[in-house]
């Protein structure tokens, strides 16, 4: 199972805030849970090489600031033309 290391996203929502998030080379992404949403914020470089193991559909494990989740990988979207990670989506088993 892929272990992601992830911050909670605390402040700055939005598409500008995910806009200078992608230019710092994060990547904003949002767990999906039956107590409601997670927003959390991923480092680009090691998600990107963690989808070398990781599939849409395929489980794996987020950390958020020393808490472990359960999750399944559902979407991924990325800006083809500059080659960046733009957001990602988990629900929470």
């Amino acid at each position: 199972m892929v272990t992601l290391n992830a911050t909670l996203r605390k402040d700055d929502f939005g598409s500008a805030g995910s806009r200078r998030l992608v230019r710092a080379g994060k990547t904003p992404a949002e767990m999906y849970g039956k107590d409601g949403n997670i927003h959390i914020i991923l480092d680009s470089h090691d998600f990107g090489l963690s989808l070398r193991k990781l599939a849409v559909g395929k489980e794996c494990e987020v950390v958020v600031d020393g808490k472990s989740y359960k999750c399944i990988f559902k979407a991924l979207q990325e800006n083809i033309m500059y080659g960046t990670l733009v957001h990602a989506d988990f629900q929470i088993c």
